[in-house]
């Protein structure tokens, strides 16, 4: 019987120093691999061969977007983050493939490519960007050379004078004038089409086309409405005239050949707009400027309360 003990404490003695040398009385650590598991649990699952699997496998999405496009797209200069409608939504489809992981904190799993209206497309084709959200309306001709998401933005092109103009009040007027807008815009091509006469003075982006209209060196701007409020936001001293003389529906560009993308971007849009989000971001950046509300991309707004 003696001898039984003595072996039953020695064996109890030597899985002591065993559970010493692993740690001891302490909570057992998880594993690296148990680590990986539920780290991966945490992100949505796709197939291999599609392109958000990719994008998870990278860490990253890079979106081309504009730096000074309010209320869409702007690099706030004093903190150096980006904001605006089109930055909120891509937020959304940041989540929608980095899960959880991303909640907190989107811009970690973003890498921001800046873009103007003349390089959007050769971003998207030099493989530079995965995306770009930059006020990008969908027409036949850029449909042949890369893919849109669904519609996600609509609005319609109109004028922006200085108040004291009397003699510009539709696109027929704009004729004989100075116009400043952004090279390779649709908008460029709608006043070629529409005011076979104007002048126009192209740039790369709308806040220099303003100050050539404060300056005297253009009699108009002429772009998306949308994008004009914020024009008049920042100089109370202009307005915009004139109804709608195009339609703008905008989509997320995206280079052809991407498996299974735009599905899952027009899956991610759909959803925003049934459960509230892009109302929410419409009213977060776009109805202080235009001082309506809409639900959806196809909502013809009504007047916030």
């Amino acid at each position: 019987m003696r001898r039984i003990l003595g072996k039953v404490i020695a064996l109890g003695a030597a899985m002591a120093v065993l559970a010493a040398a692993c740690g001891g009385g302490a909570q057992p650590q998880a594993s690296a691999s148990a680590a990986a598991t539920a780290t991966a649990a945490t992100k949505p699952k796709f197939e291999l061969a599609t392109y958000m699997y990719s994008i998870q496998t990278k860490g990253k999405i890079r979106v081309g977007t504009r730096e000074d496009n309010v209320p869409f797209g702007l690099k706030n200069p004093t903190t150096g983050k980006y904001e605006g409608f089109d930055i909120d939504i891509v937020r959304e489809f940041t989540k929608a493939i980095f899960g959880k992981d991303a909640d907190a904190d989107p811009d970690k799993f973003i890498e921001f490519v800046p873009v103007v209206s003349a390089t959007r497309i050769p971003t998207l084709n030099d493989n530079k960007a995965d995306i770009v959200a930059a006020t990008f309306t969908i027409n036949d001709e850029r449909l042949k050379q890369i893919d849109f998401s669904t519609v996600y933005f609509r609005t319609g092109q109109k004028i922006l004078v200085k108040k004291t103009t009397t003699n510009i009040n539709a696109v027929a007027d704009l004729n004989g004038k100075t116009v400043c807008t952004a090279k390779g815009s649709t908008s460029e091509q709608n006043i070629t089409k529409q005011a076979k006469d104007a002048k126009l003075l192209l740039l790369d982006t709308y806040p220099p086309c303003l100050l050539a209209l404060q300056q005297g060196q253009a009699d108009a701007v002429s772009t998306d409405e949308t994008i004009l409020f914020g024009l008049v936001k920042q100089d109370p001293t202009t307005k915009i005239v004139g109804g709608y003389f195009s339609d703008e529906p905008y989509g997320i560009g995206v280079n052809k050949g991407r498996e299974g993308f735009v599905p899952f971007l027009n899956s991610v849009i759909a959803a925003m707009v049934a459960d509230g989000r892009w109302a929410a971001i419409y009213k977060k950046y776009i109805t202080p400027v235009s001082g309506d509300v809409k639900d959806g991309p196809h909502d013809k707004g009504r007047p916030a309360s």
